[in-house]
């Protein structure tokens, strides 16, 4: 069975298929939270602040935009 996307989170996708997104700050993301762990975006530190966040997406989250029809072209 597949995951249903929200509208959001297909927003999120396409936003983060178009560019990569850092994040500052010392504070949760909790719309990312899901699509990470479903492994459509990935999330790493990014020095010199160990505090700012690069949410990138992944393969997995290309093919979930792909079947929604939401990859860009």
């Amino acid at each position: 069975m597949t995951d249903i996307l929200t509208n959001d989170e297909i927003s999120l996708l396409r936003s983060l298929e178009k560019k990569s997104r850092t994040i500052t700050g010392n504070f949760t993301h909790k719309r990312y939270d899901r699509l990470e762990t479903k492994g459509y975006i990935k999330r790493s530190s990014q020095p010199p602040s160990m505090q700012d966040l690069l949410y990138e997406i992944t393969d997995v989250g290309k093919a979930a935009l792909r079947t929604v029809g939401g990859a860009s072209e």
